[in-house]
């Protein structure tokens, strides 16, 4: 009986705890890594543009999901419902249309 006993505490004593590749970091340590991966990030001559690195500190703050996608084309509303339309600021600077000549 007291033989069983020392087999399994001896084998209790050395068996390490499973790691499964994580490590303790706290958040400073977590926003360090980040900081360090944008600043290879940039150094990198990439043949993509790398969006997952274009998040906001909003999107990356923890229990946070990120905001839906607005499709393209879809006209925008403001908090009541009304559509939000914008006037130009400045309605004489815009390009010019060329003027084609018909008369050939």
């Amino acid at each position: 009986m007291t033989l069983k006993l020392l087999v399994v505490a001896a084998a209790l004593l050395t068996a390490a705890a499973a790691q499964a590749q994580t490590e303790a970091s706290s958040p400073a340590q977590q926003r360090a890594a980040s900081r360090r991966a944008l600043r290879e990030a940039r150094h990198t001559e990439t043949p993509y543009t790398d969006s997952h690195l274009g998040a906001t500190r909003r999107q990356l703050k923890r229990g946070e999901s990120a905001p839906v996608a607005p499709v393209a084309g879809e006209p925008k509303f403001d908090r009541d419902g009304t559509p939000h339309v914008t006037e130009p600021k400045y309605p004489g600077l815009r390009l010019r249309k060329q003027k084609t000549n018909s008369s050939n």
